[in-house]
């Protein structure tokens, strides 16, 4: 069975990191997708933020990485997918991602997965990474291994 997971990663992080590997232990292939949408303002180009997630990703075989602008269930119809996995660290993003869930449950047929993170990840976030890069501020820790950001820390 195949799954997604689509997010901006601007940048991906340790939590995206987390429960992207975890489905990636539950199902045969995931695909992950790098979303683009041109209504946001992003601190990485989308080839940066592509390079990311393939170097995060490197080690895993049965984890391949795309690049796409669209409505995200249909990535998951195109690619084979049974299933679009989210992470969610709160009731906030639970919220959100169950509306997202149920628009692409009654516009493609297609169910989604949300995966709590784990509790250690409950306050990472891209904005916050983002904000630590401006700023100067340590973040390696809250990005995985092998992803390398130019001016690093």
């Amino acid at each position: 069975m195949k799954a997604l997971c689509a997010g901006s990663f601007d940048p991906i992080t340790v939590g995206h990191y987390d429960y992207i590997s975890r489905a990636a232990a539950i199902f045969e292939k995931v695909v992950v997708a790098v979303t683009d949408n041109t209504e946001k303002r992003y601190m990485f180009t989308a080839e940066e933020r592509l390079r990311f997630v393939k170097q995060a990703f490197a080690e895993l075989e049965n984890v391949s990485v795309v690049a796409f602008d669209g409505w995200t269930a249909d990535l998951a119809i195109a690619h084979g997918a049974h299933v679009i996995v989210k992470g969610v660290r709160n009731n906030a993003d639970f919220e959100y991602e169950k509306l997202i869930a149920e628009v692409n449950r009654d516009a493609n047929g297609i169910e989604t997965l949300l995966i709590p993170c784990a509790p250690k990840y409950s306050e990472v976030c891209s904005s916050t990474v983002r904000e630590r890069i401006k700023y100067g501020k340590p973040y390696k820790h809250l990005i995985p291994d092998g992803v390398e950001i130019k001016g690093e820390e």
